[in-house]
């Protein structure tokens, strides 16, 4: 009866070395994912980051946009305003030719 206790108690402690080696590589696997999603979150501040510079640029450009539209309708103004004082003068100069 005591080397069936003995044979039992060596099972057990075969069978608990095996989980113990199986929980130990459960582990490592833990830390490498851990490693892992660390650098994923490393490079998710990276693109954030790079994402927020791209939306500023995209925000410069919309207001250059903005003010180049405002600037080109300023010279349609002018542009106007000067085609009619030209057609005044001309209106004036042909006046005078036919006196």
């Amino acid at each position: 009866m005591e080397n069936e206790i003995k044979e039992m108690l060596g099972l057990i402690l075969n069978k608990l070395d095996g989980l113990e080696f199986r929980i130990d590589k459960l582990e490592s696997g833990m830390d490498r994912l851990e490693s892992r999603m660390d650098r994923l979150e490393s490079r998710m501040e990276r693109l954030e980051a790079r994402q927020d510079e791209i939306y500023l640029v995209v925000k410069a450009i919309e207001h250059n946009n903005q003010v180049h539209r405002a600037e080109i309708d300023s010279l349609k103004l002018r542009e106007s305003q000067i085609e009619g004082t030209i057609n005044a003068i001309g209106e004036v100069i042909t006046k005078r030719k036919v006196i």
